[in-house]
């Protein structure tokens, strides 16, 4: 646990962790672009993170910390310019 403490340090603003065919857990989230049960898009400071997957919920969401239900198949980063 100490590594993954360490390398989440260097990523202060966002950070996600999520399991492949399960739900996602994203912090430092700004707002929510879009929303549905096969895609959520997220905002961040500096970037948006669109997931894709199905049955695909917000579980719960508390001061830029966000859990995410359903299955989750892909996270693309988008950088912001």
């Amino acid at each position: 646990m100490r590594l993954y403490e360490e390398i989440y340090e260097s990523y202060a603003e966002a950070r996600c962790a999520f399991l492949p065919s399960g739900g996602g857990y994203f912090q430092g989230v700004k707002g929510l672009g879009s929303l549905s049960a096969t895609e959520i898009l997220l905002l961040f400071k500096k970037s948006k993170v669109e997931i894709q997957g199905e049955d695909l919920a917000i579980k719960k969401y508390y001061d830029g910390d966000m859990e995410i239900s359903g299955r989750i198949f892909s996270v693309v980063v988008k950088e912001e310019k």
